[in-house]
């Protein structure tokens, strides 16, 4: 699966977290990207785990690419004014984790296809986990501005931490 790639680069988020020192401001970005994806990793592995690919796979692969699903983000962010930047996707290899058990390597060949060895022809790819990703971009940009700014509210003191949906 090719990784959900998200940037946050609003004014008032940007704001909010210029009024705090770089470690602070680092620890809040951080913070917020973990709160913000938690119930969208659980999400992604659920489709992941169900999905009716065409060729229906062990259950032992689905499970390693489920455990390999993982938020990733730099790990400097870069100047307090910078673009916040996060992927949700399958790690690949033995970053995957331990209950992987590096099962999860026939992800890229479920969601981007192949080419069959004997016969020659092209079997095609089911890219459940990028349309997943493309129909919740939106939402995981604003669960995570939304907890960057009830974290760097609860830092600055700020009365009111509760954040519109």
């Amino acid at each position: 699966m090719n990784p959900v790639k998200i940037t946050i680069d609003t004014k008032e988020v940007t704001q909010t977290l210029a009024r705090l020192s770089p470690m602070l401001n680092e620890a809040v970005r951080k913070k917020a990207i973990r709160k913000g994806f938690k119930p969208f990793v659980a999400n992604l592995k659920a489709t992941l785990l169900n999905a009716p690919y065409i060729r229906g796979g062990k259950k032992i692969h689905r499970k390693g690419i489920a455990s390999a699903t993982k938020v990733n983000s730099p790990k400097r962010m870069g100047g307090p004014g910078s673009a916040i930047r996060a992927e949700l996707g399958v790690q690949l290899g033995k970053k995957g984790g331990a209950r992987a058990r590096n099962k999860q390597f026939v992800d890229p060949w479920k969601e981007n296809g192949f080419m069959h060895k004997n016969s020659g022809r092209m079997i095609p790819g089911n890219h459940y986990g990028e349309m997943w990703g493309k129909a919740n971009v939106a939402k995981i940009m604003q669960a995570i501005s939304s907890e960057i700014l009830i974290e760097a509210r609860k830092i600055l003191g700020m009365g009111n931490t509760s954040v519109p949906k």
